[in-house]
């Protein structure tokens, strides 16, 4: 397997991940929802493949009204859901399937949250992140603010009316990068993934992509 150096960014995948959470006062954001959604060959959005789901939050925690308010989500929708200890399994699952990327806006908020489950899933703790806002920053430097709608509106692309949910918010910056990435093109051809990762990776505690022994990866799960 070649490592980011080598590798071909035509033939990379991503993952475009969301996490819609709630933040009890004096702990660390609790998930409430997970959005994924896969981009293939650096360029192509596979809106089969966008999964959503629910997350139960510990028990103890809840909901705001704001938190309601923003999402649309009801602690009646996450009685019955899975916990994030059943989901970041599943999402590890997906992760050892191929060598992917994750893509998010802002993210060292979702690898923080990841960051806490790392010691079990392994797939998962290694798996690199690219942030779209230091991608944003790259192509166009002189926006007032690096926020997912200014920078959609920056790129002409219409944000969803159910933002703030988990999988409109993946789609809208999976086209966020898509259009960057085309805008980049245009002016010098990136190649290798390394010059994308040179640019736009935050760096993790887990983040060792280059050696993960893929035949070691089994995927049990898919969400």
């Amino acid at each position: 397997m070649k490592d980011s150096q080598e590798r071909l960014l035509k033939d990379t995948s991503f993952l475009v991940i969301d996490f819609e959470t709630v933040t009890p006062k004096g702990n660390p954001p609790e998930p409430i929802e997970l959005g994924i959604l896969r981009i293939n060959n650096a360029c192509e959005i596979d809106y089969k493949f966008g999964k959503c789901t629910f997350i139960k939050p510990p028990q103890g925690i809840r909901l705001t009204r704001f938190d309601t308010e923003q999402t649309g989500i009801t602690e009646v929708d996450l009685v019955n859901a899975p916990s994030s200890v059943e989901i970041m399994k599943k999402l590890d699952g997906v992760c050892g399937q191929r060598e992917y990327i994750f893509i998010a806006q802002n993210a060292k908020y979702e690898a923080n949250i990841i960051s806490r489950y790392a010691e079990k899933n392994p797939n998962l703790a290694k798996t690199k992140f690219i942030d779209t806002i230091l991608l944003a920053k790259n192509v166009i430097p002189d926006l007032p603010n690096y926020k997912l709608d200014t920078i959609a509106q920056a790129l002409v692309i219409e944000s969803p009316k159910d933002r703030h949910r988990a999988l409109p918010d993946c789609i809208l910056t999976a086209q966020i990068f898509v259009k960057l990435l085309e805008i980049i093109n245009k002016r010098e051809k990136m190649i290798f993934l390394q010059e994308l990762l040179e640019i736009a990776e935050i760096k993790t505690k887990h983040s060792t992509l280059e050696k993960r022994d893929i035949f070691k990866q089994i995927s049990m799960f898919d969400i």
